[in-house]
C-alpha cells in the first residue's frame, strides 16, 4: 500500500510540473480543453463530446491532428497560460480555477 501511495504522489508531482496538463478555457470562445498525460503520451479532450485526440510533444510544443486534417499547436505562454494555434489563428488559454 505504501508503494502505491508513493507512486501516486510521484505521478501527481510530475503532472504539476508539466506546462500542458490541466483543464483550460479559452476566454474568447468559452471553450474548455482538457490535456492529460500518461507516461510519454498525451490526450487532448475537447468539443461537446470531450472526444480524446492523441497529441505529440516536441520540446515546448504539443501538437494534435484535428479531425478535419489541420493541426492544433499548444505552447506555454508564460504566467501559467498556453497559446493555441489552429487554422492560422492564435488564442490564449487560461487554467480553469480549481473550484470549478
Amino acid at each position: 500500500m505504501l508503494v502505491v501511495s508513493l507512486a501516486l504522489a510521484i505521478a501527481a508531482c510530475g503532472a504539476k510540473d508539466d506546462p500542458f496538463v490541466g483543464l483550460w478555457w479559452e476566454p474568447a470562445t468559452g471553450r474548455r480543453i482538457e490535456i492529460r498525460a500518461a507516461g510519454d503520451s498525451y490526450k487532448v479532450l475537447y468539443g461537446a463530446a470531450k472526444a480524446p485526440f492523441p497529441a505529440t510533444r516536441s520540446g515546448e510544443e504539443l501538437r494534435v491532428a484535428e479531425p478535419l486534417g489541420g493541426v492544433m499547436v499548444f505552447k506555454p505562454a508564460g504566467g501559467g497560460t498556453l497559446t493555441l494555434t489552429a487554422a492560422g489563428k492564435t488564442s490564449i488559454l487560461k487554467p480553469v480555477p480549481q473550484h470549478q
